[in-house]
C-alpha cells in the first residue's frame, strides 16, 4: 500500500472527485462554520421528449450567490434520494447539487419490457443535458435559486452506471455496431468525476475514452471486486488507464481508497444497506478530496488533492493516487 508522502511525490497535480441528513456517516460532513443547507424535493421537470416528468432533488446552501452546479448521476436502479452524504457535503460548501432520477430507477417501477429502457445508457445522458437546457425553468420552479447560480461553472459526477454517464458527458464514446454517441458530450460541463464506473469487459458496453480532453478524476476502491465481472479493482479504473495522457490544464487522475468496495465506504447513505462494512473515514476523505477537485477545476483553489492528501480528515484512507 502506498503511503501519503510517496503518493504526493508522484503527483504533478491531482484533482479528486463521483432533505437534511441525520445519519451517523453524515454527522461530520458539515463543519460548524458551514452554511445552512436546504433541499427541494421533489422538483418535477416536464420532459415531453421522453414521455415523463424528470424528478429532481436539489440541495443547496441557504445563502450565497454565483453558486456552481454539480450534476450527479446515481448508480443503476438507485434514485435522486441516494448519495446524500456527498450531496449535503458539497452543498454545505457552496454548490447547488442537482440529482435526477433516471428511468431505470427501482423507485419508478417501470416494467422491464418498457421500450424506453432499451437504450437507458443514452437516456441517462440526455437527462443530464436536459437539466442544463432547463435551468431557467428550474429556477422558476425553485425561486430560491433566482439570481444565485453560476451557469458558467458546471461539473458532473456519478457513481457506477452514473460514472459511465459522467464519462459520456465529458467526451467518452460508446463503440458498438450501429451506435453513434458522438453527440452526447456537453461543452457546458467543465470537468467530470467517475466513482467506480464499469470498465472494459464482457456484459457491458464497449467504450472509448480517447476523446476526453477535460479534467477527469476517477475514484474507486482497491477492494472493489465483483464475482464474474472483475478480479482486480483496476477494472473500474479503465477510463483512466485506457485514455491518453492529460495536460497541465486538463489532468487525468486516479485515486484508490484503501479497503473500499463498490459503495466506497457508504456514499449511498444510511438509507441503504448495500455497504455491509461502512467506513466513515473513506467517505469523509472522498468528500474532502472531491471538494478540492471541484474547487481547483473551477480555478478557485490551487494545490487541490496534493494538499488535501496531507490535510484531509483521513489521508490514511487513500491507498493510491496518480495523474498522467
Amino acid at each position: 500500500m502506498t503511503s501519503a508522502p510517496s503518493i504526493l511525490s508522484r503527483l504533478r497535480t491531482v484533482l479528486i472527485c463521483a432533505a437534511l441528513i441525520s445519519s451517523p456517516l453524515a454527522a461530520a460532513d458539515t463543519p460548524q462554520s458551514s452554511p445552512t443547507v436546504v433541499t427541494y424535493n421533489p422538483v418535477l421537470l416536464a420532459y415531453p421528449a421522453q414521455d415523463k416528468s424528470l424528478a429532481l432533488r436539489i440541495t443547496m446552501p441557504a445563502e450565497g450567490k454565483k453558486l456552481p452546479i454539480i450534476l450527479f448521476s446515481h448508480g443503476a436502479q438507485y434514485a435522486k434520494d441516494d448519495y446524500l452524504p456527498l450531496a449535503e457535503f458539497w452543498a454545505a460548501h457552496g454548490y447547488v447539487v442537482i440529482q435526477p432520477t433516471h428511468l431505470e430507477s427501482r423507485s419508478l417501477a417501470i416494467p422491464k419490457d418498457d421500450p424506453r429502457l432499451k437504450n437507458v445508457w443514452r437516456s441517462r445522458v440526455e437527462d443530464m443535458r436536459y437539466v442544463l437546457d432547463s435551468l431557467d425553468t428550474i429556477v422558476r420552479l425553485v425561486p430560491a435559486l433566482k439570481g444565485r447560480i453560476d451557469k458558467g461553472s458546471i461539473l458532473a459526477a456519478g457513481h457506477s452506471f452514473g460514472g459511465q454517464t459522467t464519462s459520456l458527458l465529458i467526451g467518452a464514446r460508446v463503440v458498438e455496431p450501429g451506435v453513434d454517441s458522438s453527440n452526447l458530450a456537453d461543452s457546458r460541463i467543465k470537468a467530470g468525476v467517475m466513482m467506480s464506473p464499469p470498465g472494459f469487459g464482457k456484459g457491458f458496453l464497449n467504450m472509448s475514452w480517447d476523446d476526453i480532453h477535460r479534467p477527469m478524476l476517477l475514484i474507486t476502491g482497491d477492494n472493489d471486486l465483483t464475482a464474474g465481472v472483475n478480479d482486480a479493482w483496476q477494472y473500474h479504473a479503465d477510463p483512466y488507464f485506457r485514455s491518453p495522457a492529460g495536460t497541465e490544464k486538463a489532468p487525468k487522475c486516479l485515486a484508490a481508497m484503501a479497503g473500499a468496495k463498490h459503495y466506497l465506504g457508504g456514499i449511498l447513505g444510511t438509507n441503504r444497506t448495500e455497504e455491509v462494512h461502512p467506513d466513515p473515514a473513506v467517505v469523509q476523505q472522498i468528500e474532502d478530496m472531491s471538494l478540492a477537485f471541484f474547487e481547483e477545476s473551477l480555478g478557485r483553489r490551487h494545490g487541490g488533492f496534493a494538499s488535501v492528501a496531507h490535510t484531509g480528515r483521513h489521508p490514511e484512507a487513500l491507498s493510491q493516487a496518480e495523474c498522467k
